[in-house]
């Protein structure tokens, strides 16, 4: 069963994340918690006198949103789930979540962005873009015009630095709902191509997965040649595996500066390596 984390800031993107995660939920007989994190740090060093006060009204305030919000999403939740929601103060919000969320032992944090600009903001440092960074726990960032009807689709692309590890990570995820996974490698050498699929061919053997398809391309530049291949195919996720300074980053960065039409609607899901 999958258990999904949701922070919420009440606001219309973070709806989107809730119905998204809902569906998912449903379709993999999961669970849904809530999660609004008041940021006392933003408010201590000019406040700090009626800080106390403050945080109590913040309190407040927030259990009524939360009352109006789950009376908005009621008829979304058809989990047959009840869905959980929780309170924290933090100075940090990246801290508070992904502690809150190891503690719920959540499978998945799910997150909303504004399609290519908000990916560019992920790049350049918004809480989802913190979260990404930071999570041990996988972060499933959501444009804000996706729904969830299904998971199809899946395209992974590796360096094969990790494979078996990531393709295992990756599954955890996904497999219940049993989705075509295309396992992509880009390489610029046709006995490396050969050799690289041998390699990706052993780790789907092992893990006993059998919906996948493996695409060893030959290119100079791993960019537009995933690129390419993501755009001939109905995407549903894309998943990646973020290393500092690595290809994945670089490929991140790139794609979003080129602002291409897939990224605009598909949800990005990213793994940090522990």
């Amino acid at each position: 069963m999958l258990h999904i984390l949701v922070p919420t800031d009440f606001s219309e993107l973070s709806k989107v994340a809730i119905r998204y995660a809902l569906s998912m939920a449903k379709k993999t007989e999961g669970k849904v918690t809530l999660l609004h994190v008041i940021d006392t740090g933003e408010h201590a060093a000019s406040m700090r006198l009626r800080l106390y006060s403050l945080i109590d009204e913040l309190v407040k305030i927030a259990e009524e949103d939360f009352q109006q919000l789950l009376d908005e999403i009621k008829k979304s939740n058809k989990t047959g789930k009840p869905i959980k929601h929780e309170i924290i103060q933090s100075t940090s919000f990246v801290d508070a979540v992904s502690k809150y969320a190891r503690k719920i032992k959540a499978g998945i944090i799910i997150m909303g962005t504004h399609g290519a600009s908000g990916l560019k903001k992920v790049v350049m440092g918004s809480n989802t873009a913190s979260m990404l960074e930071a999570s041990t726990v996988p972060v499933l960032a959501i444009p804000s015009e996706a729904t969830f009807k299904s998971l199809k689709s899946v395209v992974y692309a590796t360096d094969l630095s990790n494979t078996q590890k990531e393709f295992k990570s990756l599954l955890s995820v996904v497999k219940d709902m049993k989705p075509m996974i295309h396992i992509i490698h880009v390489t610029n050498d046709r006995t490396a191509a050969t050799e690289a699929e041998m390699k990706i061919d052993k780790v789907v053997s092992k893990s006993g997965y059998k919906n996948v398809l493996v695409r060893v391309l030959i290119n100079n530049d791993p960019v537009p040649a995933i690129n390419d291949y993501v755009t001939k195919i109905k995407v549903d996720m894309l998943t990646m595996f973020p290393h500092h300074y690595s290809f994945f980053e670089k490929l991140l960065k790139r794609s979003v500066t080129k602002q291409l039409t897939y990224q605009n609607s598909v949800p990005l899901l990213a793994f940090k390596q522990k």
